[in-house]
């Protein structure tokens, strides 16, 4: 329809048909088993972002059921490690299923002092492999910069995962 505002489609097994429409604004599509062969074609995706004004320091829960968006605007204070899950209650392992992925992006801002990043999925260590086969350089001196790093978790087996990450410095140039 042009509009499905305020109306939720809900099935355990939605594969035949169309789901079609102008408007789909504060609703829901839930299904447990989506065609294979799903097409989706968006204008628009807004995404919900963590913005924490705290500093950041030691382990930092990044909840993925939440959001997968987190920015750290204060300055951190001493290498982190991120560790991935769904949330609170659920694990990463029952979010995402064997042939699964998802990504997420995390900023960090760093002052004179730059610290590194370290990665967990559901408590346990998962060594990234690194975009350009090199972990990231933390020089100290890059004042008021911050470091986007971009992690796409694979879910290879039970409690298995291949981590592809990458390390963005954002600073302002010279001169501005």
């Amino acid at each position: 329809g042009d509009d499905l505002a305020d109306n939720s489609i809900r099935g355990n097994n939605i594969v035949a048909g169309q789901i079609s429409g102008n408007l789909i604004a504060d609703s829901a599509v839930t299904s447990n088993k989506v065609a294979s062969n799903l097409s989706i074609s968006l204008t628009n995706v807004l995404e919900k972002a963590n913005i924490y004004t705290t500093a950041v320091g030691g382990n930092v829960n990044i909840d993925v059921l939440n959001n997968t968006v987190y920015f750290f605007s204060s300055n951190t204070t001493a290498n982190v490690t991120f560790n991935f899950r769904g949330n609170t209650t659920v694990t990463l392992q029952n979010t995402i299923s064997i042939g699964q992925s998802i990504s997420s992006a995390i900023l960090l801002k760093q002052s004179a002092n730059t610290f590194k990043a370290n990665v967990y999925v559901d408590g346990s260590l998962v060594a990234p492999l690194w975009a350009s086969n090199s972990a990231p350089a933390y020089i100290a001196g890059t004042n008021e910069s911050t470091d986007l790093y971009v992690f796409n978790i694979i879910r290879t087996g039970t409690s298995t995962y291949t981590i592809l990450a990458s390390n963005t410095k954002f600073s302002s140039a010279l001169g501005q």
